[in-house]
């Protein structure tokens, strides 16, 4: 039985106490039902560990792969032969750029012009720390992607199939302008030279094609050491969040354009990878930045990146999400869903469940399965949304692969320089509110959020509205002359509608009656 197989079986009633621990929360949620067949990626998880069972209950039951390089997993994959999807978070690069002076014996050498020197042949050093250089040769990340592939060959054999996801976690190695000035790089003559015969006059799109060469023959190398060809994700390369927003975006991401080549085709990631996470460099589900006076939630900034990089011809994205953690504002269950919900509408076909809580006797419960309390733990509520969600888009994977999200009548509030790009949403009658920023203002933002995919060639609509303000409520919007204004019920988590025209009458249809179980109705 494939994952995608796994069926909805009743749970025995479980009463959650004082001694429930974070596997009794898991195992008393109510499990999603998948659509047999369905081709939508696993699941991934970027956290600090839970235990080896939590992680096969998920695997089995909420559409996560098996991460097989954790708790000994590989076994379990290789007991059950075609059950699991296994996946592989690679991390730790920064080991290899860090050891420029080879003090870890344990980790092959690198080429000495890996790093930015000075005139006389000197690492620069920032922070302490050596930089990589743009001009690093290719020997150095074939290097390192040889050091990965081997252990994750070895993986594979002893989980006896391939490896379905490989995701990169990125944020090493050659790093955006911001954090390696043109300055302080062009110190490196061998850097100035490689500039001045690059053909590009812009320092941007010079490090954005080398950070592209260099991840790419990192994974070409990895690759060689595997069975088959995974998917490969790389966290962060996106068209941009942010991009447009403010005058300063260019110094905080690399230029997506040079992670496609010729024809289009991804180089490096398969999907986008950009981080959608709860109140953190956001505004959350709602709200500005009091200083640029732009909507600055989280939706927002994901279709930025959604409508880039469908002009550029990416339809979908794997982007990583979290709904907040212990020490930053934790958004409310039913909400954290609906987002959700938007964000898989505008073509995310999978996730990665991020949680960054690492120590403390909370870390604890969760990686040991301690008893943690009857209140279920963030994480693991995170996890079981993230798993409802994936469950109902199984169901709805038609209107992804062969529908394309609609544009909407208004253009995206953050608008470069170089392009200008539709904002992939569909403002609702009436459900707007001000807020004043810190100079000029006040800023129209919405309460109601609307997104609509339409199925080539057919008559067939996906419509999801999400109240991101307020509580449930009955919106109005104009998705297609066709359809005339529609009346959906928005709810603080989220309402999925399948539309249709048969004989000139329109056809609504709400998928998930029940909000936060939207398979509950469902069929596998």
């Amino acid at each position: 039985m494939t994952l995608s197989m796994a069926v909805n079986t009743p749970l025995y009633a479980q009463t959650l106490t004082s001694q429930s621990t974070p596997l009794d929360h898991l195992k008393a949620a109510p499990r999603p039902v998948f659509k047999k067949g369905n081709t939508l990626l696993p699941l991934g998880q970027a956290h600090c560990g839970l235990s080896k069972d939590t992680y096969i209950e998920l695997a089995n039951y909420w559409g996560y792969g098996l991460p097989i390089e954790k708790a000994d997993l590989t076994k379990v994959a290789l007991a059950n032969p075609g059950r699991y999807q296994p996946v592989v978070m690679v991390g730790g690069l920064y080991r290899f750029y860090d050891n420029y002076d080879g003090r870890n014996s344990d980790l092959p050498k690198l080429p000495p012009n890996t790093w930015i020197r000075d005139k006389n042949g000197n690492i620069i050093f920032e922070g302490g720390r050596a930089k990589v250089s743009p001009a690093a040769p290719n020997e150095t990340f074939e290097i390192i992607g040889n050091y990965y592939g081997q252990q994750l060959g070895q993986l594979e054999k002893s989980a006896g199939q391939p490896i379905k996801l490989i995701v990169n976690e990125g944020e090493s190695g050659l790093w955006i302008v911001a954090e390696a000035s043109e300055e302080f790089v062009r110190q490196d003559p061998t850097v100035n030279a490689d500039f001045n015969n690059s053909g590009l006059n812009d320092w941007f799109a010079y490090i954005s094609r080398n950070k592209a060469r260099q991840e790419r023959v990192l994974k070409e190398a990895l690759f060689k050491r595997l069975q088959s060809r995974p998917v490969y994700s790389w966290y962060q390369e996106q068209y941009g969040t942010e991009r447009g927003r403010w005058a300063g975006w260019p110094w905080y991401m690399f230029l997506y354009e040079h992670f496609l080549d010729s024809s289009r085709k991804p180089i490096v990631s398969d999907y986008t990878a950009p981080e959608m996470y709860y109140n953190f460099h956001n505004s959350g589900w709602s709200g500005i930045q009091p200083d640029h006076l732009v909507p600055w939630d989280a939706l927002t900034q994901a279709l930025n990146n959604i409508s880039g990089a469908i002009s550029l011809g990416q339809k979908f994205t794997y982007p990583w999400t979290s709904m907040g953690w212990e020490g930053q504002p934790i958004s409310s269950p039913d909400s954290f869903m609906g987002m959700m919900k938007t964000y898989y509408t505008a073509g995310a076909i999978g996730s990665v469940t991020m949680y960054p809580v690492c120590s403390g006797s909370l870390w604890q419960a969760l990686y040991y399965n301690k008893p943690i309390g009857a209140t279920t733990p963030t994480l693991i509520r995170q996890l079981t949304i993230q798993g409802h969600v994936h469950a109902l888009f199984s169901h709805l994977e038609e209107y992804l692969r062969r529908g394309d999200l609609l544009p909407g009548p208004n253009l995206h509030p953050y608008q470069s320089s170089t392009k200008i790009l539709p904002a992939m949403e569909f403002p609702a009658e009436g459900q707007t509110t001000q807020v004043q920023g810190n100079w000029g203002g006040p800023v129209t933002i919405p309460t109601a959020r609307v997104l609509a995919r339409k199925i080539q060639g057919e008559d067939r609509w996906l419509v999801t509205a999400w109240a991101n303000v307020g509580s449930d409520r009955d919106v109005k919007v104009k998705i297609d002359n066709k359809l005339g204004t529609l009346t959906l019920r928005a709810r603080k988590a989220g309402s999925v509608y399948v539309v249709k025209l048969v004989n000139g009458l329109v056809q609504q249809t709400l998928i998930d009656s029940d909000a936060m179980n939207p398979t509950k109705f469902l069929s596998p």
